[in-house]
């Protein structure tokens, strides 16, 4: 697919697929917000940009279908055992939900949070004070790797191999192609048989089940990297780096900075947006990043940081609807067990002279490259 260049006006378009448009989103997406709430950057791709629009595709999964947006798998029942949960529309996304759901009940989750503090606090100990590290190399990176790997139960004889995975996959298409699959299926096949992730995948077929494990790594991993990182960078930037109302400047964080720029849905029959009219098989980019700085939504005051804010836990760096993050508390624990660590061992820790943001992350996401620091 050829990629558009950007017209000179900021809202000319905000194209998904641009880079230059997403290392730094928020001044195009602001200008769009007023001026042309709905956007077409490609042919058949439309853009929405305020909250009221986004919440609504995703909430209407029989109108916006999350499914046909894999075009690389045929559209028949069997197919749906090789999708991941994100890739499913109801009922098969409900009836694989409700199976999964048990693994990430907050009961089950709370019973984690030793074993995030003890993964947080053993790469911790590799610091050496007075020095500068890359925090994103030595801390938010292996973190949600290590995390994993507790949580599905990861002997200590196939460590290495799944820490390796966890670094390399990154992409739901296509990724049986990935020369490092037939060994990671071969793993996923084992796991099956133990008893890890309360029982859930024995209630799997054998397929879903190596499904399941891979969605764990490309939705988790690289999307609690680039929190991690935004919610360090963010603390440090505000000067409100201490434990003291943690909670709420976590779930600012992910409505300022969320991981997770925007999601694809694929419109079931003809329809409008906002005035425009979208056709059945045209794709919708609800970019979430916009929503959760909208002032209809957050006040004149969208784009500053304010922990105090009130009802912040309805942002949408978790998205919405049924396909809402079925990892949002596992996420939210490691995010404040991992901040409470190096705010505890590093209370004066800073940002290294002269650092200058550098974006990591695909056409969705957005996270901080490195996180250059200086360590007291």
């Amino acid at each position: 697919m050829t990629v558009s260049s950007a017209a000179s006006s900021p809202s000319a378009a905000f194209n998904p697929l641009d880079l230059s448009h997403t290392d730094d989103p928020y001044p195009r997406l602001a200008a769009l917000r007023r001026e042309r709430p709905v956007s077409t950057p490609l042919p058949g791709w439309h853009v929405l940009v305020r909250d009221a629009d986004v919440r609504a595709v995703l909430a209407d999964p029989a109108l916006w279908s999350s499914r046909r947006n894999n075009t690389s798998v045929p559209d028949t029942p069997d197919a749906d055992r090789e999708l991941a949960l994100s890739q499913l529309d109801p009922p098969a996304h409900t009836r694989l939900r409700r199976l999964l759901s048990p693994a990430f009940a907050r009961t089950v989750v709370a019973e984690l949070e030793p074993v995030v503090r003890e993964q947080a606090e053993a790469l911790a100990d590799r610091f050496e004070q007075g020095v500068d590290i890359d925090l994103v190399a030595a801390f938010t990176a292996p973190l949600p790797r290590a995390v994993l790997a507790e949580f599905c139960g990861v002997d200590e004889s196939d460590a290495a191999d799944h820490d390796r995975w966890a670094g390399t996959f990154t992409d739901l298409l296509g990724h049986r192609a990935h020369p490092e699959w037939p060994a990671f299926e071969r793993w996923a096949l084992r796991s099956t048989e133990k008893p890890v992730l309360r029982g859930v995948l024995e209630q799997l077929d054998r397929t879903e089940a190596v499904t399941f494990l891979h969605f764990l790594i490309v939705a988790g991993v690289p999307n609690l990297r680039h929190a991690l990182g935004n919610l360090v960078l963010r603390l440090l930037s505000e000067g409100r780096w201490r434990a003291e109302g943690l909670a709420e400047a976590i779930e600012e964080s992910l409505r300022l900075d969320p991981p997770a720029l925007w999601q694809m849905r694929t419109a079931t029959r003809d329809t409008t947006m906002a005035g425009t009219p979208v056709r059945a098989g045209e794709r919708v980019v609800a970019v979430v990043a916009s929503a959760n700085r909208d002032p209809a939504r957050w006040g004149e005051d969208a784009d500053a940081f304010r922990p105090d804010r009130p009802g912040l836990r309805a942002h949408l760096a978790f998205g919405k609807g049924p396909h809402a993050c079925l990892g949002a508390s596992l996420t939210r624990l490691q995010l404040r067990m991992a901040a409470e660590v190096l705010i505890e061992r590093y209370p004066k820790l800073r940002l290294a002279p002269g650092f200058r943001f550098r974006r990591a992350g695909d056409f969705m996401s957005r996270g901080p490259a490195a996180l250059p620091v200086h360590l007291e």
